[in-house]
């Protein structure tokens, strides 16, 4: 196999030298941030390792890992806690999404030094957990109402946040007209014209009552995740003048999912990569977030959402290196994947729940998944050692 070095240039290849600069320092960052930057090379690995041949299948988000669950608000305005990120969504087995949500386990609890028998029972509690809410088949959400310990906390902290605080924080006034602030940290600037292109290729939404009141006031390029630096992505201000409120919309480019061409696997037919991140999203989360939608902007498919003040992840670096509240944590985020797979199952060419379960139940493939998400980990931290004393 080509070296790690040159498998993360050719699948960025392309990328903007601003952008390049933008991934490659925070790949740099810890094995964690790396693992999350470097899809592809799970991707890759696991199906190589597993000799994957799925039994059943299943809709995976594709990148599951314990930075990619997050609150937002849906079209309700309700507050959820889910799944939310679906670029790399694919149709597979069970498999790729709880080895690698373990897989991101096992290296976020090596920066905890935790000892190998408490990471080998924590282990064995998360996949419990996983199977035993399948066997339940009762996809259900996570509420803050009956949220305890660590979600709990979150769940309070995220009712702290206010909208107008949010929106100050993002923007600044020019001349008496609000623009989007562009530290070079969250926004960057845009010219003119590419700022008109953005808002005709989000103007057909305006005929959606959704988005019908929204007047566009400006856009800017937005600087977030890992795995997604490198892709074109704005933040747009929006005025409604339906609710008098300000929102920032997300427009993020769709690519193809990096599992598509490593798993054999037909997939089903979508208009674009857009429509299928946006398809999947809506089978596998509760609720969609608000203002989802597609768009095309200079030939390239893009996801829209509202970003939100509470588009909050539960990030590992918030535990203060406290373990027994990452297990606990990751306990709940498996019961999620488990609901997130009973919710999709019968949908888009996904096997029935009864199938997924009768799957789920078997002893062997659990044993063999923690077993390769150890060593998919330790692969991880040495791609990490090689990629940083390169650079």
């Amino acid at each position: 196999m080509a070296s790690v070095i040159k498998r993360i240039n050719e699948y960025n290849a392309g990328i903007p030298t601003i952008l390049h600069e933008l991934k490659w320092k925070a790949l740099h960052e810890s094995s964690f941030r790396f693992f999350r930057g470097t899809c592809h090379l799970f991707a890759q690995d696991f199906v190589k390792q597993y000799k994957f041949k799925p039994k059943v299948k299943s809709w995976n988000c594709g990148d599951m890992h314990f930075e990619n669950f997050g609150s937002y608000k849906g079209e309700n305005r309700l507050v959820y806690f889910d799944l939310n990120d679906f670029d790399e969504s694919v149709l597979a087995g069970p498999e790729p999404d709880i080895c690698r949500f373990l897989t991101s386990f096992i290296i976020a609890a090596g920066q905890m030094k935790v000892a190998a028998i408490g990471l080998h029972k924590a282990l064995h509690d998360i996949m419990a957990a996983y199977v035993n809410t399948l066997v339940n088949r009762k996809a259900l959400m996570l509420e803050h109402e009956v949220a305890h310990g660590v979600f709990k906390k979150y769940f309070d902290h995220l009712n702290s946040f206010d909208r107008e605080d949010f929106i100050a924080k993002h923007t600044t006034k020019h001349k008496g007209i609000l623009k989007l602030k562009e530290d070079n940290v969250h926004l960057m600037h845009l010219d003119d014209s590419l700022k008109t292109r953005i808002y005709e290729g989000l103007s057909h939404l305006l005929h959606i009552p959704r988005f019908e009141h929204l007047v566009f006031e400006d856009a800017a390029f937005r600087i977030a995740g890992t795995g997604s630096l490198g892709m074109q992505r704005y933040a747009v201000l929006c005025y409604s003048k339906k609710k008098g409120k300000r929102y920032l919309i997300d427009v993020k480019e769709a690519r193809v999912s990096c599992f598509r061409d490593v798993i054999d696997i037909k997939q089903p037919r979508f208009k674009n990569e857009a429509d299928r991140v946006n398809q999947v999203g809506n089978i596998m989360q509760f609720c969609s977030p608000a203002y989802s939608s597609t768009t095309r902007i200079d030939n390239k498919w893009y996801v829209v959402k509202e970003m939100q003040l509470l588009d909050d992840k539960m990030a590992v670096s918030g535990l203060d290196h406290d373990f027994s509240s990452l297990s606990a944590v990751s306990k709940e985020m498996a019961v999620l994947i488990a609901w997130s797979q009973i919710r999709s199952s019968g949908h888009l060419g996904a096997s029935t729940a009864d199938d997924l379960i009768k799957f789920a139940e078997k002893k062997q493939w659990q044993k063999d998944i923690i077993e390769l998400s150890g060593d998919l980990a330790k692969r991880n931290n040495k791609y990490y050692r090689e990629f940083t004393k390169a650079e």
